[in-house]
Formats: C-alpha cells, sequence, structure tokens
C-alpha cells in the first residue's frame, strides 16, 4: 500500500481566566461562536501534503471523490462487464478471484480500478492481443491486470489532483501534485499531469489532468461503482511497457 501521512489540525482556545464571574454574556458567546467555526473550517481547509506518495489504505477515509458519475446500483462485475467488456474478458479476468478480492475490498477500505474502454482495447497491437490470449501467458497477463487494481483503497480524481503548495511550482508555473505514485497489486505507478499542444513533443502544456504509469494513460472520466469502489477510466494500459518483453519468454520454438 501507498501512505499518506494523517493531518492534525489544532486550534488554541483562549484560556479563560480564573474568575469567570466577570465574562459578560456577549464575550462568552463569541468565544463559543469562535470555536465552532474554527472546528467547522478544520474540514473544509486542509493544508498541502509534504510526501510524494500515497497510499491506497488512507485515500478513502481522508478524501471525498470528484467523479463525474456514480452507479452505486450495479455490483463492479456486472458494471465492467457491461461497460468495458474487452478489458474485463481478456485482461482483468485474468487475476484469481478478482471479483471476490474486490467485494471484501468494498466492506472496508474500498477498491480502485483503471479501466481502458473497449475503443482503446481494440487498437492494441494485434501481435499484443495474441500474446494476452496466448494460454502460455497467463502469468504474465495476470501481471499485467494487476496494475490496473488496488485492493485497498478508494483513490478518488480529487486525491490524484491534489495539490502541494509547500514545493516551488512546475516550469510551467502549476503547483505540483501532493503524490508521486500509487501502489496497485502489480507495483508502484507514478502519478503526473496530463500535457497538451506543443509540436513533436515540444512546448507541450500542463494542462489541468492526471497521468497514470510511464505511459502516461489520461484519467478521461471518473465512476464510483457500488458501496465503496471507483472506476478511473483510461486512454490507454496503465502497466508498464516493459512487461511486454516477457510475454514470449515462456514461448517453446516451433509451437
Amino acid at each position: 500500500t501507498v501512505t499518506v501521512n494523517s493531518e492534525k489540525h489544532t486550534f488554541e482556545q483562549p484560556t479563560p481566566r480564573n474568575n469567570t464571574m466577570f465574562m459578560s454574556k456577549k464575550s462568552a458567546l463569541s468565544a463559543v461562536s469562535l470555536v465552532v467555526a474554527l472546528i467547522a473550517s478544520s474540514d473544509a481547509f486542509v493544508s498541502p501534503l509534504t510526501q510524494q506518495r500515497a497510499t491506497a489504505t488512507s485515500t478513502s477515509s481522508l478524501y471525498s471523490t470528484t467523479s463525474t458519475n456514480e452507479d452505486e446500483s450495479q455490483t463492479i462485475e456486472s458494471y465492467l462487464k457491461e461497460n468495458y467488456s474487452l478489458f474485463e474478458s481478456t485482461v482483468l479476468s485474468k487475476v484469481p478471484n478478482v471479483y471476490a478480492t474486490l467485494k471484501e475490498a468494498e466492506s472496508s477500505t474500498g477498491y480502485t480500478i483503471f479501466c481502458p474502454p473497449n475503443s482503446v482495447m481494440e487498437e492494441v497491437d494485434s501481435r499484443r492481443k495474441l500474446q494476452i490470449s496466448d494460454p502460455r501467458n497467463y502469468e504474465v497477463t495476470e501481471k499485467l491486470a494487476s496494475y490496473h487494481i488496488i485492493p485497498n483503497g478508494k483513490v478518488t480524481q480529487e486525491r490524484l489532483k491534489r495539490e502541494d503548495w509547500t514545493v516551488p511550482k512546475t516550469a510551467d508555473g502549476v503547483a505540483a501534485l501532493s503524490i508521486g505514485g500509487i501502489l496497485t497489486m502489480g507495483g508502484e505507478l507514478r502519478v503526473g499531469r496530463s500535457k497538451s499542444g506543443g509540436f513533436m513533443g515540444f512546448g507541450a502544456k500542463e494542462d489541468g489532468g492526471v497521468v497514470i504509469g510511464n505511459n502516461e494513460a489520461k484519467v478521461v472520466r471518473s465512476v464510483n461503482v457500488g458501496k465503496n469502489g471507483i472506476v478511473h477510466e483510461v486512454d490507454a494500459m496503465v502497466a508498464p511497457d516493459l512487461i511486454w518483453r516477457y510475454f514470449d519468454q515462456l514461448r517453446i520454438p516451433g509451437f
């Protein structure tokens, strides 16, 4: 799991005088109003985080979601099969007991899944499609799929985009993100800002979006699913490209 230090907001209340009988009713009411206002503001204003990583176990309880949609009526299995059928059937289903794991997480810390839509899966190179479907590559496909799952925490879009104002701004004049990565079942993936514009890789500017992994899969939208889960739709698979080198290692020449 990835760790976010819990932040405490302490408000010092004025020490009452020994002789409280001389405090007027108006002063007492003002003091009470001030304390109530300070307590209420502790949830509205959260100081920036200084660490560069976040664990999934903490995000589910600390941060609310900014997702654009909600679908709490469906189970995660039915939702994925209906909306991300190609990724679910060819990749995600290769993780043993994946839905049992997610169901268990739903009742505790929550879970996070990154899913490319069917349009993205259809554009996957034909050779890679064969590698994924080859039963001899089952273990590698399982590893590929595991990078798309955080089984121990609901990491919202708001959390991914939260900024850290305690460090200098980027070269584009944008505040840095408060986390540098997330920990999935497969391993750690970097979190960064998406860029747009420019020409042939030069001059692109950060556009306020967020990307996952070294291949910079952009989060397109986020949907709350079930009681405590979230699905982030991405425009590419988030697993490291390095994993594709392992698909043919177990193949026997001539077969």
